[in-house]
């Protein structure tokens, strides 16, 4: 009796260790934090909505989130505060997650609208967790301008740190905190702002101030920049810009067409501030070395390789030479004018006249075009197939005239008075080529006082005064 006694304890004993050593291992293998796998009051107060991107921008929809760790969804439940003016709710959801440590939630998302670019800071979150109501604060939230309401801008940086901005919330130029010394060379550089891509660049020499473009960046060459958002500043030019007397002197004058992020094409100039320049030491400017005081300034962008044309046309014979191809135009094909064209232009030596577009082949298209709009009416009527189709098909191949006709019409052509063509609208540029006086050119564009002309596979700009516009 005695004997089994002792056996049960033994049995009590070994079964009470067992128990424990597996309450043991059970609470090492368990991670830590086991005992907190419920939400807190405490945990509620930390709580945070937040966005979902670091950037926001207006008038586009903004994202929010809120994790609530430990509940189930179907216990969950939210209601939007009442919003600031100019804030418009848009949508919200509410689903379960599970994040990278295995602690699983609720998560709502909603979305705003918001129409203005400042900071906000919203109203509490009403948050009902197993029916009892949580306030849970936004986190300031910073909107930023969309980028499809911001215009292009060009930034002066100079190399004392001082900036001008050319253009900036309808403000045309910011005022010029320094100043510099006459005769003193100062270095800034030109940088491009909310931009994707230039599509044309051209500055040229002041009168009152030396300048030479130091350094010219990948972005003039139209390098298209990514569609994704930033206001980084991107490099266009460096200059060294020298006054050459004191007062008060503007930049020089910089012309850049860029595109937008919103696709939009503006023009751009360099702020109109003056600079106030102090006087600084005298130079004495002598005959026998004035090109040498002034001919750095045109290091970069002197005029090189000039090709001398041939013998020119006289003014009267361009003049004439327009006339007769501004008749030529209004005439029949290859009838009297044609011909008194191209006897003026053998006498005259040119040998490769280019025949004019007239406006004989568009009224014609436009009178067939007509009379068979009116046979396919009659043969509708008439309910004759093959002359709805014959006349149909006709019509369409002298719209077709009329359109390929207009078109040549509408171009601007003109008789150069010969000369050299240059790269850009500036008298310092260097000479493309050059074309012989007599030669009809056709003008593609217009900055200023100069023209885009091209002739074969060359082109390039000159002065207004250097041709005459045929049928003007």
């Amino acid at each position: 009796m005695e004997k089994q006694r002792k056996i049960r304890k033994f049995k009590f004993i070994a079964r009470l260790l067992k128990n424990i050593s597996t309450i043991l291992v059970f609470a090492v293998s368990v991670k830590p934090g086991f005992a907190q796998q419920r939400l807190t009051y405490s945990m509620i107060q930390n709580l945070l909505v937040k966005p979902v991107n670091q950037i926001n921008f207006s008038a586009t929809d903004c994202a929010f989130e809120l994790k609530i760790p430990y509940v189930k969804s179907d216990v969950v439940q939210a209601q939007i505060p009442d919003l600031p003016s100019g804030v418009n709710f848009v949508s919200l959801r509410r689903s379960e997650y599970s994040d990278e440590n295995k602690i699983s939630g609720t998560k709502i998302e909603l979305w705003l609208n918001f129409a203005e670019a400042k900071t906000y800071r919203l109203r509490s979150l009403h948050v009902y967790i197993n029916s009892r109501l949580y306030y849970i604060q936004f986190s300031p939230v910073v909107i930023s301008e969309n980028p499809r309401n911001i215009m292009p801008r060009l930034v002066v940086t100079f190399e004392n740190g001082q900036e001008l901005i050319s253009q900036r919330r309808g403000k045309t130029a910011d005022e010029a905190k320094f100043s510099v010394v006459a005769g003193k060379p100062v270095h800034f550089t030109v940088s491009l702002q909310y931009a994707v891509q230039i599509i044309s660049y051209t500055w040229s020499v002041p009168k009152n101030a030396l300048v030479r473009e130091l350094e010219q960046y990948d972005i003039t060459k139209g390098t298209l920049r990514s569609s994704e958002f930033s206001e980084e500043k991107i490099p266009v030019s460096t200059f060294e810009w020298e006054p050459l007397y004191a007062g008060k002197l503007s930049l020089p004058d910089m012309k850049i067409i860029a595109t937008s992020y919103n696709g939009t094409r503006i023009e751009l100039k360099l702020p109109d501030t003056l600079i106030p320049v102090t006087e600084g030491i005298s130079k004495t400017k002598k005959n026998d070395d004035s090109e040498a005081f002034f001919g750095y300034a045109f290091a970069t962008r002197t005029i090189k390789n000039k090709v001398t044309p041939g013998d020119k046309l006289s003014q009267e014979d361009c003049q004439k030479l327009a006339e007769l191809r501004a008749e030529e135009k209004h005439s029949i094909p290859f009838a009297k004018k044609f011909h008194e064209r191209k006897t003026f232009e053998q006498q005259r030596g040119i040998t490769d006249g280019a025949m004019e577009p007239t406006y004989f082949w568009l009224w014609s298209c436009f009178a067939l075009f007509f009379v068979c709009a009116v046979f396919t009416v009659f043969s509708a009527i008439s309910r004759k197939i093959l002359g709805i189709l014959s006349f149909s098909g006709a019509m369409v191949i002298f719209l077709v005239g009329m359109i390929i006709s207009s078109v040549f019409i509408s171009r601007t052509y003109a008789i150069f008075k010969g000369g050299n063509i240059s790269p850009v609208p500036e008298e310092s540029a260097a000479a493309v080529s050059s074309i012989e006086s007599g030669k009809r050119v056709l003008v593609e564009q217009k900055a200023g006082n100069w023209l885009f002309v091209r002739f074969g596979s060359s082109g390039g700009w000159v002065k207004d005064d250097g041709i005459i516009i045929i049928d003007k």
